[in-house]
């Protein structure tokens, strides 16, 4: 079957991009789209569509994986995911730091710059410190809500034809763009964030998103396209956002800080590569019956 998308795909210039879609937004959709138009709770007796709706990017990222590279790419997509060579670079403090720096950032510039009684509230992350057992179990969790399967996806698979394409920051953008979409039905899914006691406004969510995905190509880009170290980045934001509450004012701080940051990245690394030599690393040769977009 995939054989057989492999030449359905492969002619269009656009077929590698168009095939990952038809899993992380059209399998993902169809999916919630039962939570939203039965009115089901997420994680009440819509859990089954929510979980299964939620694999839509790792499964576009293996199929696609196969459909570009052959067993090539699978072999390339498992390397990335349990190769700890990057643990033994630099880059490994900002792999795990990076997002909760900036959480903590965001609260230093609440403090100075408004009259929040309290610009940054860490009582969640102080009472999990205390019980090791909640700890694993909410890291756990978060894991298996969103990293590891969206990481497949979208740097497993989607960023890498991205940059085949296009500069690594128009890349990140892009990816970005896609990647706050993918989250829309979540805005109107019954109990979805109601249950992760956060609701975020759908503006900032979606622009943190898109500056973040540019954090994310960066390093992505500087550890050897490791799926492992993205999934430990997705992970550590995500708990750090979960941990930690900033007051209403600090949604659009929190972009603004995060825009800072990505102006100073690209004007260090370049838009080019966000590296500080070389180009972008590549991934496997395609094969025969796909369109090369670098060719």
């Amino acid at each position: 079957m995939l054989d057989r998308l492999a030449r359905t795909v492969g002619g269009h210039p656009y077929g590698d991009l168009f095939g990952f879609f038809a899993f992380s937004h059209g399998w993902t959709w169809a999916f919630w789209g039962v939570n939203v138009v039965g009115g089901l709770d997420a994680f009440g007796a819509g859990l089954p569509f929510t979980v299964l709706g939620g694999v839509g990017p790792m499964l576009g990222g293996i199929a696609m994986a196969y459909v570009t590279y052959g067993g090539v790419g699978l072999a390339d997509l498992r390397r990335r995911l349990t190769d700890t060579a990057w643990l033994r670079s630099s880059w490994a403090l900002l792999v795990v730091g990076l997002f909760p720096a900036l959480v903590v950032a965001t609260g230093l510039v609440i403090a100075i710059a408004t009259d929040a009684s309290q610009p940054l509230d860490a009582s969640e992350l102080v009472a999990l410190l205390g019980d090791p057992v909640a700890l694993v179990g909410t890291t756990v969790v978060i894991v298996l809500v969103g990293p590891l399967p969206e990481e497949i996806g979208w740097r497993g698979y989607l960023l890498d034809r991205c940059q085949r394409r296009w500069s690594a920051l128009a890349s990140g953008l892009f990816v970005g763009l896609v990647w706050a979409l993918w989250h829309a039905p979540l805005f109107v899914m019954p109990g979805y964030y109601a249950n992760f006691d956060y609701s975020p406004t759908p503006i900032w969510f979606a622009t943190s998103i898109v500056l973040g995905s540019v954090l994310y190509t960066w390093l992505f880009n500087n550890v050897a396209r490791s799926v492992l170290a993205m999934i430990v980045l997705h992970t550590s934001g995500n708990f750090a956002g979960q941990v930690t509450e900033v007051p209403p004012v600090g949604e659009p701080i929190g972009v603004a800080v995060r825009a800072g940051l990505v102006v100073a990245v690209v004007a260090l690394f370049g838009a080019g590569s966000l590296r500080r030599t070389g180009s972008a690393p590549e991934p496997p040769q395609e094969r025969s019956v796909v369109h090369d977009p670098g060719g």
